[in-house]
């Protein structure tokens, strides 16, 4: 391992941001208002993304921005002038994917990094030599490719080009992202950042003669989306990983929230830096690897694999529905006196037994007073949601971690 690899995660907006960087993310990306294929996510203006690259730079952290629509050329001028103003802020680099708008960015954007994006698809050693002699930095390797390809990739390329892999989170079925089926369906474009997401979506099949019969293709009682993948979770692969030649690991998610940004983040952080300290000790430590692989699944997930790194992967019906093993309780907005002033997420009640994330790991606190905070009434539960609330915590806490706690029956 020439260099110890850096690990990238998402924000959407500035909370999870703040997240990633507390959690230990090396980078992270984000979106402008405009030209990244996240339209949905609350995403950064210009003043947001000037306060997202001061406090990421003040940990010694990188920001990324994602200029990757496939662009009309009445896209062009306003993607420059968007790269123009990210390298005047102090953005580290773009994500670009369209040919077109890399050259013109690394022409009229003079010494803003540019990272290939893997809606480009690069998965050969020569086209990443094309990308670097247009300006790119770094190509994020397409989702289709395997451990070996990658490995022989970074080979050949010797240090050419840097090279970034996704390692957790959802992947698109279709090639890398480069999806129509939204903009079939919908009119939403999923290359212009738009995706209303129908590969998610539920589906059953009509025979032609008898189209009022519903003929069911299903796993569970929940239908199955015949379309959806399942979610990439490369923990119990991270030696390989760490020697592979990748420069960078990339988590998807930009739509999640704090808690899943935090523990995902959380839990790869300690991998990497575990494996850094002692690869040997690493790999015989299963009871660190069962602690982490618990920890991912107390997020929001579909059925885990490990996408394409092994070859082809597991054709299945499981995708259509989440799981998840706890449920977001609280964000710690602030930390005095060992109490702390927490905004609900879902309800908990006094007694209850709750687990800390923390960049440290996690560990159990149990519920012994609520205090709402605007008023100072004691009470034995809150039902509404963000409602600021004191509970004594000790030592537990700090600002920026979080509470989850059992997924209670809503019914």
């Amino acid at each position: 391992m020439k260099n110890m690899p850096t690990l990238l995660a998402p924000a959407g907006s500035m909370r999870p941001l703040e997240t990633a960087l507390r959690f230990g993310a090396d980078a992270v990306y984000c979106g402008a208002k405009q030209y990244g294929l996240r339209a949905q996510a609350n995403n950064f203006d210009e003043d947001q993304l000037a306060q997202a690259v001061a406090l990421a730079h003040a940990k010694g952290a990188k920001v990324n921005l994602t200029l990757n629509i496939f662009a009309f050329d009445g896209d062009l001028p306003g993607m420059v002038r968007a790269a123009q103003a990210a390298r005047e802020i102090g953005v580290d680099a773009a994500i670009v994917s369209d040919l077109g708008a890399i050259a013109r960015i690394h022409r009229e954007a003079p010494g803003l990094d540019i990272h290939v994006s893997t809606q480009a698809n690069a998965t050969n050693s020569e086209t990443a030599r094309v990308y670097r002699a247009l300006g790119a930095k770094r190509v994020v390797l397409a989702r289709e490719m395997t451990f070996e390809q990658i490995e022989a990739m970074a080979r050949e390329l010797d240090g050419e080009i840097e090279l970034e892999s996704f390692i957790h989170g959802a992947i698109c079925m279709s090639h890398s992202g480069r999806c129509m089926l939204s903009s079939f369906l919908n009119g939403r474009s999923a290359n212009r950042g738009a995706c209303s997401q129908p590969c998610r979506w539920t589906y059953t099949l009509h025979e032609r003669s008898r189209p009022e019969e519903a003929m069911p293709i299903e796993e569970d009682g929940r239908g199955t989306a015949i379309l959806s993948s399942r979610d990439m979770c490369m923990i119990d692969h991270m030696p390989r990983l760490m020697e592979s030649g990748v420069c960078c690991f990339k988590i998807e998610g930009r739509m999640k929230n704090e808690l899943y940004i935090g523990t995902v983040v959380g839990a790869y952080r300690r991998a990497m830096d575990a494996y850094k300290q002692n690869p040997e000790a690493y790999r015989a430590n299963e009871a660190l690897h069962a602690q982490l692989r618990a920890e991912l699944s107390k997020i929001s997930h579909r059925v885990y694999d490990t996408g394409f790194y092994f070859g082809q992967p597991e054709v299945c019906g499981e995708a259509a529905g989440t799981q998840q093993e706890a449920e977001y309780m609280g964000y710690v907005a602030d930390v005095s006196g060992g109490e702390a002033l927490v905004e609900m997420k879902n309800r908990f009640f006094v007694g209850d037994e709750l687990e800390t994330v923390t960049p440290q790991g996690s560990e159990k606190l149990t519920i012994e007073e609520i205090v709402i905070d605007a008023t100072g009434e004691r009470v034995g539960v809150v039902n509404v949601p963000n409602t600021l609330v004191r509970i004594p915590c000790g030592s537990k806490l700090e600002k920026g971690d979080m509470l989850r706690g059992p997924v209670r029956n809503r019914a």
